[in-house]
């Protein structure tokens, strides 16, 4: 039998597009395949199999390093959060909820912040971008139009499967035709009314530029945190990461227990406010949708 091995990059119904020595295939899906409880995910590396002059069919999925929900993609290196500073003006909420499932996966991730040509230095949205770039995390700034910080984006890439996410609207689309002007993405304006995008991006696709993948995922502005428990949120929050070892009970919620470490540190002005505040919202988002008091 001829055998090869690929990554894939699409899934669609019976057929999946592997990608294999730089050539496209749309690849039939072996029948157990079908049925088993992990199914076929974009970023999963699969052998085919080449035995005659009809569709190439996949044999098995090889194993995976990792695995996401939402986005459904396998063997992820790095997270790209992109987020807008202005028009969607940036939401600390959505980006809280990403930062958080991203923590719990132990992913690298790096945050970009778009337009920043519409920004000026008096913008109070600098105080909250100040308060994520003291998470220690990298940090890059870009504008599609002016094309700024666009060559810093692309050395993040080498050697890695990167996700590229965020809410609609944000620019992740833009961004990627400001990587390689040979994309051509459609892309469209927010809803002022509503501050966010609609969605441009439906399906998972994986591009292989700047010697990396991305991975463009759909945009979505309701983002539940699937699979998580309440400890795995306080635990995981951003800005908690460091500080929620000191309460005095492991399973603090940082809610009303006595002697939390948290609410000190939010006393204290060492943990932002509107961290805590979304924190809290978060909590009572995820409880509610899980039935829990």
């Amino acid at each position: 039998m001829n055998f090869k091995q690929g990554i894939v990059i699409g899934v669609a119904n019976n057929f999946v597009e592997v990608r294999i020595e730089n050539q496209i295939y749309s690849c039939l899906i072996k029948g157990n395949l079908k049925f088993q409880t992990a199914k076929i995910l974009v970023g999963d590396y699969v052998k085919v199999n080449f035995k005659d002059d009809k569709n190439p069919l996949v044999e098995s999925i090889l194993p995976r390093f990792n695995e996401l929900y939402r986005p459904s993609i396998a063997n992820v290196d790095q997270v790209l959060i992109v987020s807008s500073l202005v028009n969607p003006f940036l939401s600390s909420f959505l980006l809280n909820k990403l930062l958080t499932i991203f923590n719990y996966y132990h992913l690298k991730i790096i945050l970009i912040f778009t337009k920043i040509d519409l920004v000026t230095k008096d913008n109070e949205v600098w105080t909250k971008v100040k308060a994520y770039q003291n998470l220690n995390l990298p940090v890059i700034f870009i504008s599609n139009v002016k094309k700024n910080g666009i060559e810093d984006l692309k050395k993040v890439f080498t050697n890695k499967l990167s996700i590229l996410t965020g809410t609609s609207g944000v620019g992740k689309s833009s961004t990627l035709n400001s990587l390689d002007n040979n994309l051509k993405l459609w892309t469209q304006d927010i809803s002022t009314s509503l501050n966010r995008g609609k969605h441009t991006t439906t399906k998972t696709r994986l591009y292989f530029l700047h010697d990396g993948i991305i991975a463009d995922t759909p945009g979505f502005s309701v983002f539940q945190l699937q699979g998580l428990s309440s400890i795995d949120i306080a635990t995981n929050f951003p800005s908690f990461t460091n500080i929620w070892q000191n309460c005095k009970f492991r399973t603090c919620l940082h809610q009303q227990e006595p002697e939390c470490a948290i609410k000190k540190a939010v006393a204290n002005k060492i943990i932002s406010g509107f961290f805590y505040e979304d924190y809290c919202k978060i909590l009572i988002e995820f409880n509610k949708i899980n039935n829990l008091k």
